[in-house]
């Protein structure tokens, strides 16, 4: 590399390092993410995104499903088949669930379901700053834990310092970064995923009024209320908007398995035809049985 190139590069990692710091100094706090009993026994976690696939899944191994260890995201829990699954874990990043409680329909439904339906032991995930008091959780079976939704890039000591101290995260483009650092966190060396498609750039066009739509179906059947939702949020963003923020998903992903490979951690994508290609492809563990 000639000594422009790595000038250049000194440079960049040197302003990304002093943007992060300045992120985490006025963003971050003490997480609370505690070690889980299922990792200290040694067991695995799927991760269950929510992408069409799952409905396969969830199909075919609902009850091995239902007794392995899992973590549901987002809107899962207002899928009928939430309860059947009975997750362990839970995470929910979005800032609109937070600021959507009392205008978006779906996001009130969630809460009341995770208030209501929910008697089985669930730790919930949420990011720093919230509490169950504040989020109107009294469900007695909920236990609430924090991480630091707060994207870090720069020199790679510094970025691993703020990762083992749970103050940063590879940029989360998507709800699979914090879902999957937060299982590490949370003591889980062996990850799977099921149901992360991510297959969004076959479902992108453009219209004949110049708007971008961008459809990005999940196991669940959307509401009229949620597409429209998405519709609005969409409306007035570029095309180019939308593939850098693939772009930084994707790329997200492969840090995040560079830096579970330093802890020793096993990242498998177990979803057919996932657009994810940062981690090694393997069977869920009751599927490899069969």
């Amino acid at each position: 590399m000639k000594f422009s190139d790595r000038l250049s590069a000194f440079g960049s990692q040197s302003a990304a390092s002093a943007k992060s710091l300045v992120k985490v100094l006025l963003q971050s706090r003490s997480p609370s993410v505690s070690v889980a009993r299922a990792a200290m026994e040694g067991k695995p976690l799927i991760i269950m995104g929510n992408g069409p696939s799952l409905t396969d899944v969830i199909r075919s191994f609902g009850p091995q499903l239902a007794e392995s260890v899992t973590m549901a995201l987002n809107f899962a829990a207002n899928a009928d088949e939430f309860t059947t699954l009975r997750p362990d874990f839970y995470l929910m990043a979005d800032p609109h669930f937070f600021e959507g409680r009392e205008s978006d329909p779906n996001v009130g439904r969630l809460f009341r379901r995770l208030n209501s339906e929910v008697s089985w032991p669930m730790t919930l995930y949420v990011p720093v700053g919230h509490s169950a008091h504040s989020l109107g959780l009294t469900n007695s079976f909920l236990t609430l834990e924090t991480f630091n939704f707060v994207g870090a890039e720069g020199f790679s000591r510094l970025e691993r310092a703020l990762y083992d101290r749970g103050l940063a995260m590879p940029r989360p483009r998507n709800v699979l970064v914090p879902a999957i650092m937060t299982a590490i966190r949370a003591g889980f060396r062996d990850i799977y995923l099921a149901g992360a498609d991510h297959g969004w750039l076959t479902t992108l066009s453009v219209s004949e009024e110049n708007e971008v739509v961008s459809i990005q179906p999940h196991f669940y059947k959307d509401n009229d209320e949620e597409k429209k939702r998405v519709t609005s949020v969409y409306r007035n963003v570029r095309l180019h908007d939308i593939l850098l923020s693939f772009h930084l998903a994707f790329k997200s992903y492969h840090s995040v398995e560079a830096y579970a490979q330093s802890l020793g951690c096993r990242i498998y994508n177990s979803t057919p035809g996932s657009f994810i290609d940062a981690f090694t492809r393997r069977p869920l563990p009751f599927q490899e049985k069969i």
